[in-house]
């Protein structure tokens, strides 16, 4: 079981459908991890378990990782529990190009969901595995076995289905950015980008349609540290801006030290066109670019035309706590454009 109540059970509910028994050398091609069964609290690796999902021809398209699998008809579901093993047992997988992280509501799905129309891309967003595995390390504390599963999970993510797929890209949840020294032992050289966005649009979102990470208890507490405060009960706004300061602190020292490539919201998506394909040596056609291109006036969550996000009302009380986040905002445009980003 889980030390994040909520989220595994939220992850127990995309293991459901037909069941299929492992047996030593399966082909797990088609195969994707879901999230890990342990004991919370001394139970050994080796009784933990990997369940997966078969995808069949449903392809990653949607938003997040979770969408597609929702979108699955339920007559295909297949399901499937193995040996934490098993994830060294795939072939023809892609390293990833980029390990993507972000504050929320900044523009990271947008940037991935351009990513993803092109056929030469495999693009994982928010694949649930990687919080389940995080937590796994967090209960357990083998940093060594941590590293090689987060490896072999993420190796398995960046399989290949049609043979033209070039490219992978993997979005991380936003808290996972305190996660970065781990995450980077797992594919030492990889690029890694922080898509980040000024405080008040931020807070405003969370306020309309509230993440997950930003309702107290949500989450392991070793993946979110916070400071002590002293917040009255129910005062999620609060909430929200102490998580957000918590991931403009972890990113500061990180880009400081030319480990993230800073991206601002307000960069996206010319940053991709200008300078993000051509890095990573990614050719779209010229159509293929035309349809990215107007893709980008599209709102990346829920398709319909974005014409930007509603202010926050002035009396929301969100103007204070954003004026407290905006030093750590500040410090990371600085590093920004001294790294000479400035488009």
């Amino acid at each position: 079981m889980s030390a994040a109540p909520c989220l595994a059970q939220q992850e127990r509910l995309l293991a459901r459908g037909e069941t299929v028994a492992w047996h030593e050398g399966m082909d797990l091609r088609g195969w994707y991890p879901l999230y890990v069964e342990y004991m919370e609290r001394g139970g050994a690796l080796a009784d933990a378990a990997m369940c997966w999902r078969e995808l069949g021809e449903t392809a990653f398209s949607d938003a997040f990782f979770v969408n597609t699998l929702a979108r699955q008809p339920h007559e295909e579901r297949r399901v499937c529990r193995t040996p934490l093993a098993a994830l060294a047992t795939l072939g023809d997988c892609l390293a990833p190009d980029a390990l993507i992280f972000h504050v929320s509501r900044c523009g990271s799905t947008l940037l991935s969901q351009l990513l993803a129309s092109l056929p030469q891309c495999i693009v994982m967003s928010e694949p649930p595995v990687i919080d389940s595995l995080l937590r796994l390390h967090h209960d357990n504390g083998d940093p060594a076995a941590s590293i090689a599963l987060l490896r072999q999970a993420i190796l398995a993510l960046g399989q290949r289905r049609s043979g033209e797929e070039t490219h992978f890209f993997i979005k991380f949840d936003c808290w996972h950015i305190h996660s970065l020294d781990l995450l980077r032992r797992a594919f030492p050289g990889t690029p890694c980008l922080f898509v980040y966005r000024e405080p008040l649009a931020v807070l405003a979102s969370h306020q309309r349609q509230r993440g997950p990470q930003m309702v107290p208890g949500m989450l392991h507490p070793a993946q979110l540290p916070l400071p002590e405060h002293q917040l009255a009960p129910g005062d999620l706004d609060g909430y929200t801006g102490l998580v957000l300061a918590s991931l403009f602190t972890a990113a500061v020292p990180h880009a400081a030290a030319g480990q993230l490539q800073l991206i601002n919201y307000k960069q996206l998506p010319d940053i991709l066109f200008s300078d993000l394909l051509a890095r990573f040596g990614i050719a779209p056609t010229t159509r293929r670019l035309q349809t990215m291109r107007a893709r980008g006036g599209v709102h990346a969550k829920y398709g319909t035309a974005y014409h930007g996000d509603a202010p926050a009302p002035a009396a929301s009380g969100l103007a204070a706590i954003a004026a407290l986040l905006q030093p750590g905002y500040l410090a990371l445009e600085a590093l920004r454009l001294h790294a000479g980003q400035d488009q």
